[in-house]
């Protein structure tokens, strides 16, 4: 039953009630109202019998098909005729007549959703989908309606079967759209290497291939699509086959052929149908970006953009009721392609002499494309990037150079390097900050090399005052490569012919490359800084050193900088994360190996309180046992003695001794409680006791530098005479424990 039957068939009930409706205006506004109010809920029966009779099997049948606006036309007309003849002062009256309004508009609006339901499934069925859509958006704004204004005058059970119908209704439509999105853009795979859409203008039939009574057009599935709020979904299918299927692959290879073919009710166009067998080349690297392929990318993507203008929206009003569906197309496309297209062509044309950037010979054919894309309508002015990027060229100059040093320091970082080199003291390399103390201090004499100048004697200048020295470790190679390109690229943003924008691109360089450290190190090294001292102490140290060169990094170069920089450009806060960085490099190793010290000590034994107390009175106890606590002695000293030895060449002098400390500790605490809980003893068993110790004892050396290391180390002759006390909590309660049995054994000798 269409809406022009409905009409016909109201007129027809309106000419019956004729003499009806005479009758009721000659009654007085009571009556008229009584009368109202029966009409009424027998509408409202009437419509509840309607509804349930055509939803369900279990009712009258008589019911079944009947339109409840035939019965519900006239109502309004008495109401309005009640509401202008009753007296205004009569309150009950008029209470009475609000509650009839409410109840008949809910009657209306079920009468109104119930027609709309019973035509859907025939709409549909005759391919009118526009109007289908129209219906189903329509429902739903009754149903919203409905539940806002008058929920209390109409029956739960009615609205939950209208609102079940109306989700199986929209649904329905759905598939019915999603079957025609399919049958009017067809992308086919033909062979390996050719990609073809059919863009069919109409569709004749349906799924089970019966008829339309009417064929459905591109303008009705986007009317349809556009009322149920659905083109975002279908919009973004079709966007992501065209930058895949066609867009990139033009764009890396321009030579691709393109072919667009039509007739009367279906366009093709498809790709590689020639070339299938030539593959497509990437268009990375400068040598490979020139005049003639930027205009081959412009004529090649300009033929598919008219193909989507022409025919993918074939009869299609885009300017006026789908332009929101066109235009928004257009954006998804955009905001996918202009990265690439900036990444492969735009950046490659940049020329890389800074002089040379005034020449835009080769970008004209981008800003064509830019301009068709502008003209079809798909962007608008404000996404102009192309233009934008070409107007700020010396900009994207400088976004080129950063993305190439980073590019390159990120190659750096990821390689797997283990190579370690010496800094600070008199190593190797210059240290930026002694070699400023020097220049800035006007120090006479001195090299920066090492001897009599900065570096020599421990890095100590000539007053003695080694505040900014940095102490001799190695660091990696990374750090050393991260530290050299950020001295190199500051220095970029103090010549005085950069601009303030290049000077700030070259100084966020700077920061995006330590950032890229503690990005990519820790990750690359996450097993090694557990398990290997050496590799957790060169990072410890590459930590130190840059937060060495960040803290005046910035300062050196500040009063070269532009104003927009002088003001607020540093690195400063960057060292708290490093710092953070060089913590976290250690303290799992330090736990691990601490661990293992107490492990190697036995549970049960040297950590078990009054353990060795206990068995003193025991005859024979510690000459049977004497051999396994020396051997488990032995092996935590060792352990401590590996881990010195790898912290001795790696380390700077002052964390070495804080790292042997801390690892000395472990087995000193415990061996001095041990001690300690033995209050008397034989002098034979205080002297083996002491035996005992010896190995504990003589990790005394390892805060000492031999010879050798001390000739290697000039800055450890002012360390090698501090207290061992002041880097090992346990050192000086063990020292007393040890001297009180050597007092013990000599006490007991002279007695006897």
């Amino acid at each position: 039953m269409n809406r022009n039957s409905r009409r016909s068939r109201r007129e027809a009930a309106a000419a019956e009630e004729a003499s009806g409706t005479a009758d009721f205006e000659n009654r007085t506004s009571e009556e008229q109202l009584t009368i109202l109010e029966a009409l009424v809920e027998e509408a409202r029966a009437s419509m509840y019998e309607a509804i349930n009779s055509h939803y369900r099997d279990f009712l009258n049948i008589k019911f079944h098909g009947q339109d409840p606006l035939d019965e519900v036309a006239t109502l309004n007309d008495k109401y309005g005729l009640v509401q202008s003849t009753i007296d205004p002062s009569a309150y009950k009256s008029k209470e009475r007549l609000d509650t009839v309004g409410c109840a008949l508009r809910a009657i209306v609006l079920l009468a109104k959703i119930h027609a709309d339901l019973k035509d859907i499934d025939d709409q549909i069925w005759r391919g009118e989908i526009a109007v289908a859509a129209s219906s189903v958006a329509e429902i739903g704004q009754l149903l919203g309606e409905l539940k806002d204004g008058v929920p209390i005058f109409a029956d739960a059970q009615a609205v939950g079967l209208l609102q079940m119908q109306y989700m199986k209704k929209k649904s329905a439509l759905k598939a019915e759209l999603d079957y025609l999105m399919a049958e009017m853009y067809q992308i086919n795979d033909v062979g390996s290497s050719v990609v073809e859409m059919v863009v069919s203008y109409r569709v004749m039939a349906n799924y089970d291939d019966a008829l339309y009574d009417s064929p459905v057009t591109i303008g009705d599935l986007f009317f349809a699509l556009a009322n149920l709020d659905l083109f975002c979904d279908k919009m973004d299918v079709l966007a992501d086959a065209l930058i895949h299927r066609w867009f990139i692959p033009l764009l890396r290879n321009p030579n691709e052929s393109l072919a667009v073919s039509k007739v009367k009710l279906f366009a093709t166009i498809n790709i590689g149908a020639y070339t299938a067998s030539s593959g497509s080349k990437s268009s990375g690297g400068d040598a490979h970006i020139t005049l003639s392929h930027c205009e081959l990318v412009r004529d090649k993507w300009s033929t598919v953009l008219n193909f989507i203008r022409d025919e993918m929206f074939y009869d299609v009003s885009i300017d006026e009721e789908h332009a929101a569906i066109y235009e928004y197309l257009g954006a998804k496309l955009w905001a996918a392609l202009w990265p690439r297209l900036h990444e492969s062509l735009l950046v490659p044309l940049v020329p890389a002499d800074i002089d040379a950037i005034g020449d835009t010979q080769n970008m004209v054919p981008l800003l064509e494309l830019e301009e068709r894309w502008l003209e079809l309508g798909l962007i608008t002015e404000d996404k102009m990037h192309i233009k934008d990027s070409i107007r700020s060229l010396l900009q994207t100059y400088v976004g080129k150079r950063r993305r190439d040093l980073l590019t390159t320091v990120a190659s750096v970082l990821a390689t797997d390097d283990a190579n370690t080199v010496v800094v600070g003291g008199e190593g190797p390399v210059t240290d930026m900050l002694c070699e400023y103390a020097l220049s800035s201090g006007g120090k006479k004499g001195g090299s920066a090399k090492g001897g009599k100048g900065a570096f020599a004697g421990g890095g100590f200048d000539e007053d003695g005052d080694n505040s900014l020295a940095f102490p001799r470790c190695s660091i990696s190679v990374h750090a050393q490569t991260l530290v050299e390109f950020a001295r190199e690229t500051i220095g970029f943003t103090a010549n005085a012919d950069e601009e303030a924008k290049t000077a700030a691109l070259y100084f966020h360089a700077v920061r995006d490359a330590f950032a890229l450290y503690r990005c990519l190190m820790p990750c690359q090294w996450s097993a090694a800084l557990v398990a290997d001292p050496k590799r957790a102490f060169v990072m410890y140290n590459d930590c130190e050193f840059i937060c060495h060169h960040l803290s005046t990094l910035g300062f050196r170069y500040q009063g070269k900088w532009p104003p927009v920089l002088r003001a607020s450009a540093t690195f400063v806060d960057v060292i708290a994360a490093y710092r953070a960085l060089s913590k976290a490099c250690l303290s799992p190793l330090l736990t691990r190996l601490r661990a293992q010290i107490a492990q190697a000590l036995g549970h049960s034994e040297w950590l078990q309180p009054r353990w060795l107390s206990s068995i003193i009175g025991s005859g024979d106890a510690l000459d049977q046992c004497y051999e396994a606590c020396e051997a488990q002695l032995a092996l935590a000293c060792g352990i401590v003695g590996q881990v010195a030895q790898v912290g001795a060449a790696h380390l700077p002098w002052p964390m070495y001794l804080r790292v042997v400390g801390l690892l000395a500790d472990v087995a000193l605490g415990h061996v001095s409680r041990r001690l300690e809980e033995v209050a008397e003893a034989s002098d034979s068993t205080a002297r083996a006791l002491v035996r005992l110790a010896a190995p504990i004892a003589a990790l005394e050396g390892l805060f000492r530098l031999s010879p050798a290391t001390l000739a290697s180390h000039s800055d450890g002759a002012a360390h090698s005479g501090s207290p061992i006390s002041k880097h090992s909590k346990e050192w000086d309660s063990f020292q007393i424990q040890v001297s009180r049995l050597d007092k013990m054994a000599s006490h007991i000798s002279a007695i006897t």
